[in-house]
């Protein structure tokens, strides 16, 4: 079966013809990767390694919404927008992407709400890092990816930026959307570096290419429809002779402030809003608080030291009135040891504590009255309930330069987990009654390595190699629907994933040209999905998902050129695809729309007037996908529809003044009428009224003034 899926995808390389640049830096030695407790450089690292800097954002953000979108155009390998607060379908390479803020993880693991990406305003971001595959240092899991977004630093000197911008759709105008952000940055006299930014948007409603109003939130994930939003980062840092500390505290609020139910159109089947009908329920959103603490040491008996302590809590609530509540807080202490300029070593320990919860108000019956009617009563029930995860894990980094050449690392990590899980009540929706339920402690450890190489061609190219581990466990929320009375029976029935990942590229920087390609396989042993496959009903079918195993492989390739200092082309082209294994008939088939994204690529033009002024014209194509038979005549099983691919043209125009910085974007140049793949997953589900399909967004227009002082 290997030889038959590498072999497929030698083929789908070598039928391709464009790539896209990983970086715009113009030396692969400059850059760094900070993810880790320690910067290394790029050339160490024996992964692919996609970096998106202040000038991409500043570009970006006058095309796109959040920070979901923005990576979704400018990083191959990424599953386009769903145009919703959800990140539900979008994947790295068939994977999870893991998302941390300056290191600290803000996705919640334990139950995934999908909103790891709708958790910090994009005017308080400095960069982006995405980093494949995993490492030791990373601990993440089975994960297609991290993204470490890294928040601005505080200047060398005070200053002040103001900015504020207009949004609005062009058969909309007086629909206008509001932004401010305010940063003040420097250091004082007893040198504290320090930043505050505070962030808000006022959005307006949204509307399609042939100008009708979209629903605030197309389904009941929640929409950026409507949606207010404020963004508060303070952050303080101190420099000592050897040593350093840091400060920070973030808080991140978003509302879909909803006004109107939702119908179905049943002429085109699309999603829309029913004026006569205002909305009931709560409004989506998400709140997210972090404090963090670091320090770092340069010479402790000869060593660097890294600490990093943290406390946060999420909550994000849906319209049908469900909340989950994440509680954590975590430490990792790491230290460097340079052997000698050739070799060094990183070891550690991370140490962190979840709690999370998720429960809504329900209709309870409680007894009968002396007529025999049945009492209900409205009261708050769990589906998850006061779950705490409990995470000791040491990790051990090596690296060698074993010629000018070569250098080669590897690392080791011990993944060391418990969920204990109280005693609760399953609600039993058609009885509407409380079923008792037994808890227990969930364990799950086992040792992950990873080994990897870097061989460097000339000063501008190296090849890198790399075979890694993850592990992790699936999303608690089948508890919900557990089957059996106890814990400890169901808990072979959930087991963690384990994956084994391998990935080989090349990378190529050197003044006009930039490149890279990587073909990456995971072989996945008990993978998640939401799985409704006939063919897969395997006894593992629990809340809807099937636990199998699952092969994913594919490509990425990027490519940026200046033509000349004033022209610079640059695309991209990605490609995943995977099989899951029915255990029981030992068939394979193909593994559907919510983890595998058709083929996808960018383009773009960029034209440098002078040293004041800049156009850019960018294009983002989806392919088609049709992998999956119907179940017969009545349609497809859910997440199986095919999907009908589409292309995004954006325009962007900066100019620099005497009296500050203009920002211009047009989103949707030619107004393509499309539907996200999100919207397409169940178009042709064989229940029609699971089909919630809805338009994409219509031609915007976006104005941002900004000035520094």
């Amino acid at each position: 079966m290997k030889k038959r899926i590498l072999s497929s995808v030698i083929t789908t390389l070598l039928a391709s013809h464009a790539s896209v640049s990983f970086a715009n830096d113009k030396n692969i030695e400059r850059l760094t990767v900070s993810a880790s407790p320690f910067e290394q450089k790029l050339s160490d690292t024996a992964n692919s390694v996609f970096i998106v800097s202040a000038k991409d954002l500043e570009i970006q953000k006058a095309v796109a919404r959040n920070l979901s979108e923005i990576i979704s155009n400018v990083v191959p390998g990424f599953s386009p927008s769903t145009e919703t607060m959800s990140t539900f379908g979008q994947n790295f390479r068939g994977g999870k992407a893991i998302v941390m803020i300056d290191g600290v993880l803000v996705s919640t693991t334990l139950r995934a709400g999908g909103r790891d990406l709708q958790s910090i305003s994009v005017d308080a971001i400095e960069s982006i890092e995405v980093i494949k595959g995993a490492s030791a240092l990373y601990g993440n899991g089975e994960a297609g990816a991290i993204i470490n977004v890294i928040t601005k630093k505080a200047s060398s000197e005070i200053s002040f930026t103001t900015r504020v911008g207009a949004e609005a759709f062009m058969d909309e105008l007086s629909d206008t959307g509001y932004s401010f952000s305010q940063t003040i940055s420097g250091r004082s006299k007893s040198d504290v570096g320090f930043l505050i930014n505070l962030a808000g948007k006022d959005r307006g409603n949204l509307y399609d290419a042939n100008g009708d109003r979209l629903p605030g939130a197309p389904n009941s994930q929640g929409g950026m429809g409507n949606a207010d939003e404020y963004d508060v980062l303070v952050k303080l840092d101190k420099e000592f002779e050897d040593s350093s500390f840091a400060f920070l505290a973030h808080h991140y609020n978003i509302e879909n402030k909803l006004q109107y139910a939702r119908i179905v159109n049943h002429e085109n089947g699309l999603v829309a809003i029913d004026t006569s009908k205002p909305f009931e329920g709560t409004n989506p959103g998400t709140k997210l608080t972090t404090v963090q603490f670091t320090y770092q040491h340069q010479d402790l008996f000869g060593q660097e030291l890294s600490l990093s302590a943290y406390k946060s809590k999420v909550d994000i609530d849906y319209e049908a009135g469900s909340r989950i509540t994440s509680e954590r807080a975590g430490i990792k202490a790491a230290l460097q040891w340079r052997i000698n300029e050739l070799s060094r070593l990183v070891y550690g320990v991370e140490f962190a504590t979840d709690n999370t919860e998720q429960a809504s108000q329900r209709d309870v019956i409680t007894g009968t009255d002396d007529a025999g009617n049945d009492i209900l009563v409205s009261q708050k029930v769990c589906s998850i309930c006061d779950i705490t995860e409990t995470k000791l894990s040491p990790f051990v980094q090596y690296w060698q330069q074993v010629t000018d050449q070569l250098t080669i690392q590897a690392g080791l990590r011990y993944e060391n987990f418990d969920i204990e899980v109280p005693d609760y009540n399953r609600y039993m929706r058609k009885t509407k009654t409380l079923v008792a339920k037994e808890g227990d402690t969930i364990d799950f450890d086992k040792p992950l390595i990873n080994f990897g190489l870097v061989y460097s061609l000339s000063d501008s190219s190296e090849l890198f190699a790399s075979y890694s581990q993850g592990y992790s466990h699936g999303d608690m929320r089948m508890l919900r629907d557990m089957p059996v009375d106890t814990v400890a029976e169901f808990a072979d029935e959930i087991p963690a994933t384990s994956t084994k990942y391998y990935e080989t590229g090349l990378r190529f920087n050197d003044n006009a040209l930039r490149a890279s390609v990587a073909v990456f396989y995971s072989d996945v042993k008990d993978g998640y999905a939401y799985d409704y496959n006939v063919k897969a009903n395997n006894g593992k079918k629990v809340a809807g998902m099937i636990v199998a195993d699952e092969n994913i492989w594919g490509y990425e390739l990027t490519i940026d050129y200046d033509i000349n200092e004033q022209l610079t082309f640059g695309g991209a082209i990605s490609q995943s695809e995977g099989q899951r294994r029915n255990e029981l008939t030992d068939t394979e088939y193909w593994m559907n729309s919510a983890k595998i994204t058709p083929v996808k690529v960018s383009a773009y033009a960029n034209y440098q007037f002078n040293e004041n002024g800049a156009i850019r014209l960018q294009a983002n194509y989806v392919g088609d996908r049709d992998k999956l038979s119907p179940r017969g005549e009545d349609g497809y099983n859910f997440y199986e529809s095919p999907y009908d691919g589409y292309t995004l043209v954006d325009l962007v125009a900066n100019l620099d003044t005497e009296f500050g910085h203009f920002s211009f974007g047009v989103d949707n140049l030619l107004n393509e009428d499309y539907q996200p793949l999100v919207s397409q997953m169940n178009k042709e589900v064989y229940l029609p009224a699971y089909r919630y399909q809805f338009s994409g967004y219509g031609r915007r227009v976006v104005l941002e003034y900004s000035v520094n002082y």
